[in-house]
């Protein structure tokens, strides 16, 4: 029985040298799982920001399009002679679009439109310039887009 109890007392020297070899892996495995998650947290934060960004951009875009059209529109719709178009471009210059349609909501447009005639007068050059602003905060973005036409006079 002596003898038992001698591999017993053993067995707990033993066994007390050997406790806490887990506790540094398990400590490591922590830390690291840990790292990990804050990475995967904060990419996911910035993947986020970049789509929202990414659709303001693209409102933006459509937005200042949407200038462009307008200007256009104003500019050939219903006149048929450079004097008429010349005198449309002149309305036209520094106008402003406040949107509210599905997708371009809160953006803002603003129209520029310069007319330069050819040295004999032949040809006017409409230059139209859409500036758009949309979203807000450190999502704010906006569009600029030049379009060009010209008129031959009659």
């Amino acid at each position: 029985m002596r003898h038992n109890s001698n591999r017993q007392i053993l067995g707990c020297t033993q066994a007390n040298k050997q406790s806490g070899f887990l506790i540094p892996l398990a400590l490591f495995i922590v830390v690291g799982a840990a790292t990990l998650a804050v990475a995967m947290s904060q990419m996911a934060a910035g993947s986020r920001s970049s789509a929202v960004y990414s659709a303001f951009n693209a409102q933006a875009l459509y937005a200042a399009d949407a200038g462009v059209q307008m200007a256009m529109h104003e500019l050939y719709y219903a006149n048929t002679d450079q004097a008429a178009v010349s005198a449309a471009c002149a309305s036209v210059d520094g106008s402003t679009l406040n949107l509210s349609g599905q997708g371009v909501s809160g953006c803002e447009v603003s129209v520029s439109c310069d007319v330069t005639l050819s040295s004999d007068g032949d040809v006017s050059l409409y230059a139209i310039v859409s500036q758009s602003a949309c979203g807000g905060g450190e999502y704010a973005t906006g569009r600029r887009i030049r379009a060009e036409s010209y008129m031959r006079a009659n």
